[in-house]
């Protein structure tokens, strides 16, 4: 019985992130303010606080950044740190608006495939290995069972694409990440429709692929590079009493810095990037004592069956 309550449960979320993507997809403005995610049933919890390790939080937290030491990270950044330029080179064609609509995108791409870089050297240094870089394994959007966000900005600010999903190498981990390019900078307090689909889309494929049906809460993680100037990050889960979807964001991460010079928040993100799924998201059926009656029962029969109940287990951070 728990096992059809909990499937119920999931096709039911499948039912509100549907009906929530379809209205997306047909039309949504480009940022939304907290009235219209309210108006969406989408919530926006306490800011995600990325900067203190491990901050005092008493809202959900599921993702937690890397704060040791990184076996071959240094000498990573000793290679690809000199590679970093504060902009992308300025095309001739830049000047037409046309290539900026289909193209802007390329520009977060850009500083994207900086840290893609050095996560390449690490990956190939310590394949098979326990080590941070292999907490995830990156699939293109190709690879994925389900369509992928993309669209248009407003005001010809561009189209906007997904980069690629991350994918918890363990085994029943129902965290997922996925990273989104988008051409322009979020207004202060406001969240893009890119990565608000990007979070339903995630969350969608999470309840639908029945492989996670034992944990109650599905997170995402979006991280969306903004230009070749910023990136957040965007936690999103769904309350499993009410059926919202729970979003926190960080404040933005500035990525200019100088040439050859990837400032502070370069390093501070790609930490962010080698996060460790965590948090309360599974069931687990615990016995429970029975109760005077059962116990009564249970002096005629040589023993009573004891209830399941379910109660969440903590994923600790490693």
């Amino acid at each position: 019985m728990e096992q059809i309550r909990r499937r119920r449960l999931e096709r039911m979320q499948y039912r509100v992130l549907k009906t929530l993507w379809q209205h997306l997809d047909s039309y949504s403005p480009d940022t939304l303010d907290d009235a219209a995610l309210n108006d969406l049933g989408v919530v926006r919890g306490a800011d995600l606080d990325v900067d203190n390790p491990p901050p005092l939080d008493f809202e959900p937290r599921f993702f937690a950044p890397y704060h040791g030491e990184i076996s071959g990270l240094e000498e990573e950044l000793e290679t690809w740190g000199p590679h970093w330029r504060p902009s992308k080179d300025k095309p001739e064609h830049l000047r037409d608006d046309e290539w900026i609509r289909n193209a802007g995108y390329t520009y977060a791409e850009t500083r994207l495939e900086w840290f893609d870089k050095v996560f390449l050297g690490l990956g190939m240094e310590y394949e098979g290995e326990i080590h941070p870089i292999n907490i995830y394994k990156g699939v293109n959007q190709e690879d994925m069972s389900f369509g992928s966000p993309m669209g248009d900005c407003d005001n010809n600010g561009g189209l906007y694409l997904t980069g690629y999903y991350k994918v918890p190498t363990a085994a029943d981990t129902p965290h997922l990440g996925i990273t989104m390019l988008n051409p322009t900078v979020a207004p202060e307090g406001k969240m893009f429709e890119s990565e608000l689909k990007a979070a339903v889309a995630c969350l969608w494929a999470q309840t639908r692929s029945k492989q996670f049906t034992d944990h109650h809460t599905k997170p995402v993680i979006v991280f969306t590079f903004q230009s070749e100037t910023h990136a957040r990050i965007t936690q999103a889960h769904i309350d499993a009493d009410t059926n919202e979807i729970m979003v926190r964001q960080s404040r933005q991460f500035e990525l200019i810095g100088a040439p050859r010079e990837p400032p502070a928040d370069a390093y501070l993100l790609l930490r962010w990037l080698l996060n460790s799924p965590v948090g309360a998201t599974k069931y687990e059926d615990e016995q429970l004592p029975p109760s005077e009656g059962e116990m009564a029962k249970g002096a005629g029969t040589g023993g009573a069956e004891m209830p399941a109940v379910s109660r969440i287990v903590v994923v600790e951070s490693g």
